[in-house]
This record gives C-alpha cells, sequence and structure tokens, in this order.
C-alpha cells in the first residue's frame, strides 16, 4: 500500500512540475495556410457582419468580441486591445507590422465554441483575411504566429478574435509549483513518519 501511494505521489509531482516545464505549442498562419480566405470588402470596418456572412452563419448576435489588437504605428505592442479577453492575451506587431504575435498572457483564456480570426488591412486586396480557429483545433492558449500578410504592398491594422465561448481559467505557473511542491512535501513527511515507526 505504501508503495502504491509512494508511486501515485511521485507521478503528480512529476506531472506537474512538467507541466511547468512544457513548451506553449503555436499555431502558424500565413495567407497561404489551409482554411484561410481572403475578401476585398474595402477599408471600412465590417465585423461582426462580414464574420457572420464570410463563414455562412445566421446573424443571430451570437458572436462577441473576444480579442482585438489595433497594430502600433511604429511596430511593437498595439496602440489598442479591447474585447471580453483583452486581459488575457497580447499581440505584439513585427516587420513592417506584415507580421503578427497573438500570445496568451494569464488569467482566463478562451474556450472556443466557434471562434474566428480576423486579419484586417483594409487599404489592399483582398482587405480582409478569416480563419476559423475553433475549426484549427486552436486551445486558446497556444500562440497565433501570422506571416507573410499583404509582403511589400500593405500591413496589419487589427487583428481579432469572433466568437461564443466559455472562459475557463488557467492555472498560474506559480500554483502548478505550489502543488508539486506540496505533494513532494507530503510524500517525505509520510516518509518521515514510516522511518520513525
Amino acid at each position: 500500500m505504501h508503495t502504491i501511494r509512494r508511486t501515485a505521489l511521485a507521478t503528480l509531482a512529476t506531472l506537474s512540475f512538467a507541466m511547468l516545464a512544457a513548451p506553449a505549442e503555436a499555431i502558424s498562419i500565413n495567407p497561404g495556410s489551409t482554411g484561410v480566405f481572403g475578401l476585398n470588402l474595402g477599408p471600412s470596418n465590417c465585423e461582426p457582419e462580414c464574420v457572420y456572412s464570410s463563414f455562412g452563419i445566421a446573424d443571430d448576435g451570437s458572436l462577441s468580441l473576444l480579442y482585438k489588437a489595433d497594430s502600433a504605428d511604429e511596430g511593437g505592442t498595439p496602440s489598442d486591445e479591447s474585447g471580453l479577453f483583452e486581459d488575457s492575451y497580447d499581440s505584439v506587431f513585427m516587420r513592417s507590422r506584415q507580421d503578427s504575435t497573438i500570445s496568451f498572457t494569464g488569467g482566463a483564456s478562451i474556450a472556443c465554441g466557434a471562434c474566428y480570426l480576423v486579419i484586417k488591412d483594409g487599404n489592399h486586396s483582398p482587405s480582409y483575411y478569416f480563419f476559423d480557429l475553433a475549426a484549427a483545433g486552436w486551445d486558446g492558449i497556444e500562440d497565433i504566429i501570422l506571416t507573410g500578410f499583404w509582403p511589400g504592398a500593405g500591413s496589419i491594422s487589427h487583428v481579432a478574435i469572433w466568437g461564443s465561448t466559455n472562459e475557463r481559467s488557467v492555472p498560474e505557473p506559480g500554483s502548478l509549483a505550489l502543488l508539486g511542491l506540496g505533494l513532494a512535501g507530503l510524500a517525505a513527511s509520510r516518509r518521515r513518519r514510516r522511518v520513525a515507526a
């Protein structure tokens, strides 16, 4: 019985430390990626109406703005972020704003029932690119890496995620570390008690 407990505690401790050390996965998207399509919808913002029509969804008001980042004029940190999960994600725009990375930073993450990524330029053709994140299996935590949008001609003016979602809490790395330390301490105290007996 003691061997089973020891093995179970060691396994739990190993899993909690492995979760801390596990590298984040990423979804890489470019204009030629499977599932990406572009439409010339002009310079005006048409969201969320164009999200409904582009994916053939009834415009029933079920989509909410989950996250949006407007690109900065000088690259780097976006000038404005908004949406239900604006505090859980950050975007960085690179290389003349033709590349961008959306990263989960902590807190509640997006759990896609339906999630649609919008990449907008507005001044070039196509003016919009769309991508179904739920169909791609995005878990709400993986980085979304965008590359090669409007090369040599335009730039990303904003990225947005529209969808219907249930938020989910993600354990902070510190919480996982405390769990691992607690399990290790429990195993050590049981070992001491057994040796003393």
